[in-house]
């Protein structure tokens, strides 16, 4: 996992909770910083409070350790890590059970972009569907191709807010959108 990351990911103070204000804020940016890049990287729309990508089944390493350096971050300092994740817009909570979506755009940001493909694309004033936006071929080369159809659904109804959308549904759950 440290190839992908940042050198920093390799210093071992990072994984230390530091008691100034000011130098803790700093790590705690850091953190953000290596979360949001990992994500990224490795097309990673969801991770667990432990750091590790929700959707793999826990198989992965935990973000929050690090093997080479035989450094971890305690779970008092993870939660910490978290609330600046959320309070900086660069997570969003999912459920009870931990899980945190992660930002590497804002959602505005995210909305924008759909709306882009569907003018670009010609698909204006058509019905689509969640699976086709997501997993269709037409979107095999956008950033949010793939995304999670929980996060879709929010940046969709950012859509909706602005009047650009409307959401099909079928017993509560989006299934299609309707950009105009």
């Amino acid at each position: 996992m440290t190839t992908n990351l940042p050198a920093i990911y390799s210093f071992p103070p990072l994984y230390t909770c530091q008691p100034n204000a000011l130098i803790r804020e700093q790590q705690l940016t850091v953190w953000c910083e290596i979360i949001v890049e990992f994500a990224k990287k490795e097309r990673v729309w969801c991770i667990t409070a432990e750091g590790t990508p929700a959707k793999d089944g826990g198989d992965k390493q935990s973000v929050f350790r690090n093997d080479v350096i035989q450094r971890s971050v305690k779970s008092t300092f993870i939660e910490e890590i978290w609330h600046k994740m959320i309070e900086t817009e660069k997570a969003l909570r999912i459920d009870s059970d931990s899980n945190y979506f992660i930002l590497w755009r804002s959602l505005d940001s995210w909305s924008a972009l759909i709306l882009q493909w569907f003018e670009s694309s010609g698909k204006l004033n058509q019905v689509i569907t969640l699976y086709e936006l997501i997993e269709g071929d037409e979107t095999l080369g956008c950033e949010f191709h793939g995304m999670d159809s929980m996060l879709m659904e929010k940046c969709l109804l950012r859509l909706r807010e602005r009047g650009r959308a409307s959401l099909l549904k079928d017993q509560n759950k989006v299934m299609g959108v309707k950009v105009v």
